[in-house]
């Protein structure tokens, strides 16, 4: 990289880290081993998310004696979505690529995830066709890859690999949230972005634990629920709330129904009051929700409609020449 002429950025590599003390150095001498193959300039951007061993410790000795690494600093543990979107406002490059620290995905994927942008996609999603993880690790992931694929409509093997190549104005401008980062993919495709899946390599965990348990999974879940929503009916929410108020429109018909058929019949006081308050409160219900999705239109139409509300976190920012600048930004999925 020439520092007296210093050329654009074309690629920004984003790296989440929580307690990865271990991995970090190896990593990076693995981004700098691909990086030496390229022939334009490149930086390498870690985020560390909160951790509680010495990972950022291992950064900050790193960033002395490496031109190319940036890196970001949680005062706490965020999430790795919050991490990605955080690494995506920094990134200065025309491409950005993203994956785990934990060694588990392998840089020297990175020109064939380049070579695939360069064929005309705008994000290159990673498929780990040879996992090396646990079965109960694995077969969720495999469900919820289903599940994702045949409600968005965008038919990826592997939502989960954090190994994707985007071209930034595709990313950069999504908003995301929870365990949203998996999602990316789906989101952009809503603005006409091409997406494609090659298969990458994937190995055995060596240091410290995997971060995905049974809280992760219930969060992929309603991630799925929101994300359904937001692609289908972001910019038309009254059509939702009104397949929402459908049920309790058949509802208020059935106990209208029973209602009259009480009178007419002289049944006992008792069911007829019962089916009389059934229809009032599944009326009351559809009411409240064709309102809602009334007033849904009209933010829509008024405003630009962002799916969060993010608080500010401060970030520690270290920049390529060594100075540190604190910075105050919003970072989604908090």
């Amino acid at each position: 990289m020439n520092l007296t002429n210093p050329q654009p950025i074309y690629l920004s590599i984003v790296v989440p880290l929580y307690n990865e003390e271990e991995s970090v150095e190896k990593l990076l001498l693995g981004l700098l081993e691909v990086g030496r193959q390229f022939e334009f300039a490149y930086e390498i951007i870690l985020v560390d998310d909160g951790s509680t061993d010495r990972t950022w410790d291992n950064i900050e000795r790193l960033k002395k004696t490496t031109l190319q690494l940036r890196a970001i600093k949680f005062r706490r543990n965020y999430g790795q979505t919050s991490a990605m979107v955080a690494g995506f406002d920094y990134a200065k490059g025309e491409i950005i690529v993203t994956m785990d620290g934990d060694l588990q995905n392998d840089p020297s994927d990175i020109p064939m995830l380049l070579g695939k942008i360069e064929e005309g996609y705008d994000i290159v999603s990673g498929w780990r066709k040879d996992r090396k993880d646990h079965v109960l690790k694995v077969l969720p992931s495999r469900v919820a890859n289903a599940i994702i694929s045949s409600t968005t409509h965008v038919r990826l093997h592997d939502y989960g690999c954090s190994m994707k190549a985007y071209r930034a104005e595709c990313v950069k401008s999504l908003k995301a949230y929870g365990e949203m980062h998996r999602f990316f993919p789906a989101l952009a495709s809503m603005t006409g972005a091409r997406v494609t899946e090659v298969p990458v390599k994937h190995h055995s965990r060596k240091y410290g634990v995997s971060k995905y348990g049974f809280e992760r999974i219930l969060k992929v879940l309603s991630d799925i629920f929101a994300m359904n929503l937001i692609i289908r009916f972001s910019s038309n929410p009254l059509k939702g709330f009104v397949l929402c108020a459908v049920p309790f429109l058949l509802l208020t018909l059935f106990f209208g129904g029973l209602t009259l058929l009480a009178l007419i019949l002289q049944w006992t006081v008792g069911k007829a009051i019962f089916f009389m308050l059934s229809t009032a409160l599944t009326g009351m219900a559809v009411v409240h929700l064709l309102a809602l999705g009334v007033v849904g239109e009209l933010v829509v139409s008024t405003s630009d409609l962002s799916h969060t509300r993010m608080p500010e976190i401060t970030k520690k920012c270290i920049i390529t020449n060594g100075e540190e600048q604190v910075a105050k930004r919003k970072v989604r999925g908090a």
